[in-house]
């Protein structure tokens, strides 16, 4: 399992950022080892279809970290940082707004002691948490230039399963 906190995002004239922390769970009753993370953001738009957006088509997400074991009931904290180039921002047009919403997107890959792979897949939406705080997140202004958020908010976004 793995949980995502979005702790900053930040556009300047090049790049949007998202610096993260996630927190990779063993819920299971073995070791997992030899884990693989992938992860990236892009940004959603009703453009691109659910499954692309979701990371469950096209190419496989590029590897951001490594765990070796992880023992049944354990947990290993990650931090790090995943960039989209601000061109290839599609951003949503709302009058003369450019609004980002990001989506950041992790792929987990594992052995189990049997020889077993194991795979766990998620994917959050990002935004600002309102004030007071709502069930909707705020999406991100690019059109103000740049800039650096640090009261964030994610929400888990349903996946089928692997």
């Amino acid at each position: 399992m793995l949980v995502l906190q979005a702790k900053r995002l930040s556009a300047t004239l090049v790049n949007t950022t998202l610096a993260y922390r996630i927190v990779a769970l063993n819920r299971g009753r073995e070791p997992l080892e030899d884990i693989a993370i992938g992860g990236d953001m892009i940004a959603a738009h009703a453009s691109r279809s659910v499954e692309e957006q979701l990371g469950l088509v096209g190419p496989e997400l590029p590897p951001i970290h490594r765990i070796d074991r992880l023992e049944p009931g354990g947990e290993v904290v990650l931090e790090g940082e995943m960039k989209l180039p601000l061109a290839a921002v599609m951003p949503i047009r709302h009058a003369e707004q450019a609004l980002f919403v990001p989506l950041a997107r992790l792929d987990a890959w594992a052995s189990a002691t049997d020889g077993r792979a194991v795979r766990a897949r998620a994917a959050w939406l990002v935004g600002q948490e309102a004030k007071p705080a709502a069930a909707r997140l705020q999406p991100f202004r690019l059109d103000l230039g740049p800039r650096i958020w640090a009261d964030l908010g994610q929400r888990p976004l349903a996946l089928p399963a692997a």
